[in-house]
């Protein structure tokens, strides 16, 4: 491949990065989002590149479709098929509730009870058939399917990941006589133990497959139709890539798409500076996500909140998501109190300082206010777009400084500070709440907002490094360009870990893995050189609820129960510091990690392209604006040192060096920065 293109359709911007490999060159493209039409706006950035989509070799794409549609819950008319007596899975949950003493939930399902129809079959936990599914049985529930006007259906039988069968025998009847209508299997989709997860993920894929399988054919058309000649490569939420056409019927496992792809970027980048241990900071218009990396390699979750009540369970980058981002609103609350988000501008109408239309303040028109954006700034590379200051002004005095008694500026700040606070509280959640000291990490960031907040935010939590990639706007975009392909397998066993004959069992169930994996891989393209195979086991001791993950390497052959229980003491110990030799192990899921590696090269530093005077402009950063220099970012080269207070532009984002900070240009591009505690 020699023509790449990289696309993240983000709520306010669309991000594509263009690697041409033969050359070493990168270009980017950023455009404002098409909301409710994405196909419109990664083709409108397509076309701002200077290579026709017919000579690109690979699109890769990150998306939001998927998540937005959950969230908004504008997905497809659904149905659930379950086992009789389980018809209120979705709606019974854990009985857990959003705050702990709140007497309501504000939950809704996302597949009503109405619509929830049961089946008379039963299996045991163990596989063993109790109640026999019928064919009578099934054609009554496919009649009642076709009053309903379903146009997709999730299948979750009780106990299907222990055995599938009549959950196979289900799908494949009703497919036949409900042609035009797609099926999610959850045995398919996540054969594990934990009816109500297991039954939300293939609820949500239901939801979602068939509006990313139409938007996704729509890109392909598109695309197709400008002469692009391959198939569309998408971002899971796994941090690997799938093809388009397998990604619209697995609609669930790109929930995390484009916040995967940035934090596979950063630890990329990361790396690259010999910075293992990383936290991922993507603050783009709309949301701030934050992830851990630690020893370079992004945390993986077996299972992901992706909204109160919407467990799903599949294999994800482990982000935490807040809303925080440059086109949060701010606002008032009832009692007066400033607050910032949930609410976006998004990019129509977007903040006011935009000029497109909003009226309310957000994020970025205070950095505007503050002077952290200068006014003839071009953000993206959309035509004649700058900001308009004097509209932020007249919005956060509106809105903000007035009622409180304060002057914009004052106001500014305040804005400022309280969305560095919630982002600070994000980074803790997936640090100090797991066990891991910030002050040991460097934080990488990124997004279009992102790199005006970064070192700021650093102090905040203790950290002393902070890493800000070469094109940190578009960041995500990148990650899409550099990410391996990838299938995750998992087989339910939840047995004891005794016997002779538990190594014959593993050995069969992970060669299965393989092979199958492999076999997916080398459909896709890829040489049995590139693939790569990891194995692991889930495993706890008896009647815990948590599991913990013990990799288990490439090897499939000779796990007997000795080395097994071994293995799963030496990482409790190293987790929790302590070992229980005498308790009962089990042995919950089997899992197979298979890796497409995508062999890229790296970039090469950018050499300096402008020589010119930094400029000077007001900054406020604490209630007192001080003339600050500003530089661009195209005029620095590996070796450079800077020190803050400073202001370094580029086309993407503004960054910003608050005093008392000092940076230099590392060899991978990336600037290094060091924050004062």
């Amino acid at each position: 491949m020699e023509v790449i293109a990289g696309i993240d359709v983000g709520g306010t911007f669309t991000d594509v990065v263009l690697h041409d490999t033969k050359a070493n060159r990168l270009r980017i493209a950023k455009v404002f989002s098409t909301t409710g039409q994405q196909a419109e706006g990664l083709v409108a950035g397509l076309e701002q590149l200077p290579v026709p989509v017919a000579d690109m070799d690979a699109v890769v794409h990150g998306t939001t479709v998927a998540t937005n549609a959950v969230l908004e819950r504008k997905g497809d008319r659904c149905a659930l098929v379950t086992t009789k007596g389980f018809r209120d899975v979705l709606e019974l949950r854990r009985r857990d509730r959003p705050t702990t003493y709140g007497l309501t939930t504000g939950y809704t399902p996302i597949i009503p009870r109405s619509r929830s129809i049961e089946v008379d079959e039963r299996i045991d936990a163990r596989g063993q058939v109790v109640t026999a599914l019928t064919d009578e049985v099934i054609d009554g529930v496919a009649d009642t399917l076709r009053d309903m006007s379903v146009e997709s259906v999730a299948v979750c039988l009780l106990n299907s990941y222990a055995n599938p069968a009549h959950e196979q025998h289900l799908v494949d009847r009703l497919s036949f006589l409900l042609p035009g209508v797609s099926f999610s299997a959850s045995h398919e989709l996540c054969p594990e133990s934990g009816e109500f997860e297991r039954a939300n993920t293939t609820a949500v894929n239901a939801f979602v497959s068939a509006t990313m399988g139409r938007y996704l054919h729509s890109v392909q058309d598109r695309l197709e139709n400008k002469g692009f000649q391959h198939e569309v490569q998408v971002m899971q939420s796994n941090g690997g890539l799938i093809p388009a056409r397998r990604a619209g019927r697995l609609g669930a496992r790109t929930l995390l798409s484009g916040p995967a792809a940035g934090t596979v970027a950063a630890a990329d980048f990361g790396a690259a500076a010999g910075l293992t241990d990383v936290i991922s900071c993507d603050m783009g218009g709309t949301s701030f996500d934050v992830a851990l990396i630690p020893g370079g390699a992004p945390s993986i979750a077996s299972e992901k909140n992706i909204g109160y009540g919407m467990p799903i369970k599949l294999p994800m980058i482990d982000i935490t998501t807040i809303a925080a981002g440059g086109g949060s609103m701010a606002s008032l609350d009832r009692a007066g109190i400033l607050q910032v988000g949930p609410e976006s501008a998004g990019s129509t109408p977007g903040p006011a300082c935009y000029g497109r239309g909003g009226t309310k303040p957000t994020v970025t028109d205070a950095n505007a206010v503050l002077g952290r954006i200068a006014p003839d700034q071009q953000l993206g590379t959309e035509d004649g777009f700058t900001i308009d200051v004097d509209a932020a002004r007249r919005a956060i005095e509106t809105e903000i400084a007035t009622p409180l008694g304060l002057s914009v500026e004052e106001a500014a700040l305040a804005i400022v500070r309280i969305a560095n606070e919630k982002m600070a509280s994000a980074i803790r959640s997936v640090s100090v709440d797991k066990g891991h000291d910030p002050r040991k990490f460097a934080l990488v960031g990124y997004g279009g907002a992102g790199p005006m907040h970064i070192a700021e935010l650093a102090k905040t939590v203790g950290a002393t490094t902070v890493l800000i990639p070469p094109y940190p706007g578009a960041l995500s975009a990148y990650g899409c360009l550099i990410a391996d392909a990838k299938y995750d397998y998992v087989s339910a066993l939840n047995i004891n870990v005794e016997g002779e004959e538990l190594g014959r069992r593993v050995q069969d169930i992970l060669s299965q893995h393989a092979s199958e994996g492999t076999g997916m891989l080398v459909t896709d393209g890829f040489t049995s050189e590139s693939i790569a195979v990891e194995h692991f086991a889930d495993m706890s001791f008896s009647k815990q609820r948590y599991t913990l993950r013990i990799p288990l390497g490439e090897r499939q052959q000779g796990w007997s129960a000795d080395e097994l229980t071994e293995a799963f003491l030496t990482e409790h110990s190293k987790t929790y510091g302590g070992r229980h030799p005498a308790r009962n192990i089990k042995l919950v899921n089997l899992r197979t990690i298979t890796t497409g590696r995508r062999s890229l090269p790296p970039l090469e530093p950018a050499q300096a392209q402008n020589v010119h005077q930094p400029t000077k402009r007001s900054i406020n950063f604490t209630g007192e604006p001080q003339m600050v220099d500003v530089l661009t970012r195209d005029t620095l080269v590996a070796g450079h040192t800077l020190e803050g207070p400073l202001v370094i532009e580029q086309t993407d984002t503004t960054i910003i060096l608050p005093p008392g900070t000092r940076a230099t240009v590392h060899d991978s591009g990336s600037i290094i920065v060091e924050v004062a505690r």
